[in-house]
């Protein structure tokens, strides 16, 4: 019998750090969005002050210029949830118009595309401890949606399906199913949207097969 080893939490140490870094990424974005609000084309530097963030940690969020106007771009872009998906909702439908949501402004601009993946991938390779140092955006949307079914699932299993959702939203994904799978633009984002809907419905079907073996054996 194959057996499924949870993931440990993060120790409190760590979970502070993640917090911190989260805060200090989006002090820099939202910076380099008032700048550009203001006419301006900033460089990392300049964000850096405008976010009183040391030249030093903006350039390990942002290696480039280039890193730092693309993700601006999608951070500002990205429409709320409550847009096409509240509580109550279908969470099946929700999900796929959240893939879509995340994956169409993603691939509107590929090589921005490409510049954030690199972006990331700089970061990571230049870091001492290798922690992750991304903005998870798409978790602002399927967090919400994973959680309202928090009747239905287990902890566990909101959980894997979070992480299963993470793998099908977002710029590796994109970048996998264009360049691997060899997708045009639309055929990546049906692709993305209908893996998205196939998680949910599958976590959902276990859910009802697990409650009905407990059923069985009352």
């Amino acid at each position: 019998m194959s057996r499924t080893k949870s993931i440990p939490a993060l120790p409190n140490g760590a979970e502070g750090r993640a917090n911190q870094r989260s805060r200090t990424r989006q002090a820099l974005i939202d910076a380099a969005i008032a700048l550009r609000d203001e006419g301006h084309n900033p460089t990392v530097a300049e964000v850096a002050e405008r976010a009183m963030v040391s030249r030093a940690t903006a350039y390990r969020y942002f290696p480039s210029s280039e890193a730092l106007i693309s993700e601006t771009a999608a951070d500002r872009d990205l429409q709320p949830l409550e847009n096409f998906w509240r509580p109550g909702d279908d969470p099946v439908k929700g999900i796929g118009q959240a893939a879509n949501a995340v994956n169409t402004l993603l691939i509107e601009d590929e090589i921005a595309l490409h510049v954030m993946e690199r972006s990331f991938m700089t970061v990571w390779l230049e870091s001492e401890s290798h922690e992750a140092l991304r903005p998870g955006r798409r978790m602002n949307y399927i967090e919400p949606i994973v959680d309202s079914l928090r009747d239905v699932l287990s902890p566990r299993a909101r959980k894997r399906l979070k992480q299963a959702l993470s793998i099908v939203m977002g710029t590796e994904a994109l970048i996998a199913v264009r360049d691997i799978g060899g997708a045009s633009v639309d055929e990546s984002l049906s692709a993305a949207g209908w893996a998205a809907r196939a998680l949910v419905r599958q976590a959902l079907a276990e859910a009802q097969q697990t409650r009905r073996k407990r059923s069985a054996g009352e």
